[in-house]
């Protein structure tokens, strides 16, 4: 992914805002404000944000029973959005881990347009770090995503090792070294 473009930043956080607060008309009017190229390309944030969420909250890459786990949170939220946990599981095997277009695997054009909204804000909501707002998680989500865009992938073994070492500290009570 591309360092994030603040054209498509602002928009998405507005429309996410919006998501967040169950705000369905303002949300619907944000995207069809904006243009179909623009809202492509919010969508594409929405998407990896989506999938960054999924992996972290998983701590590997998910399975199906994660992502049925992560849907049933999003679609069990009491914020008056129409999602259902099918719809929310969908949307993450389909589109943010299966790399298809959302349209399809949210089932038709309208989910495909606010779904992605409601779903990827849902989760940025629930999964935020324990008594943070969730724009500092997509911060922490934009900034890892830029890191990773000009790192070279081969040094994925070793950020595995490393996680895997700090939790087995952090697990035995000790500093890591």
């Amino acid at each position: 992914m591309p360092i994030i473009d603040p054209k498509v930043e602002e928009p998405a956080r507005q429309m996410l805002g919006h998501a967040i607060r169950g705000e369905l008309a303002e949300l619907a009017a944000a995207i069809g404000a904006g243009g179909s190229e623009r809202y492509r390309q919010v969508l594409g944030l929405f998407l990896v944000t989506a999938a960054y969420i999924a992996v972290d909250v998983s701590g590997r890459w998910p399975t199906d029973a994660d992502l049925r786990k992560i849907a049933r949170a999003v679609a069990e939220r009491d914020d008056g959005t129409p999602l259902t946990e099918v719809e929310v599981f969908g949307y993450l095997s389909g589109a943010a881990l299966g790399f298809r277009p959302p349209a399809g695997a949210l089932g038709d054009d309208t989910a495909g347009a606010v779904g992605p909204a409601l779903i990827t804000g849902g989760m940025l909501f629930i999964f935020r770090p324990r008594g943070g707002k969730w724009w500092d998680y997509l911060d922490q989500i934009e900034r890892a995503y830029e890191a990773a865009e000009t790192t070279d992938l081969s040094v994925l073994p070793a950020l595995q090792v490393r996680a895997r070492m700090l939790e087995e500290v952090e697990s035995a009570g000790g500093e890591p070294g």
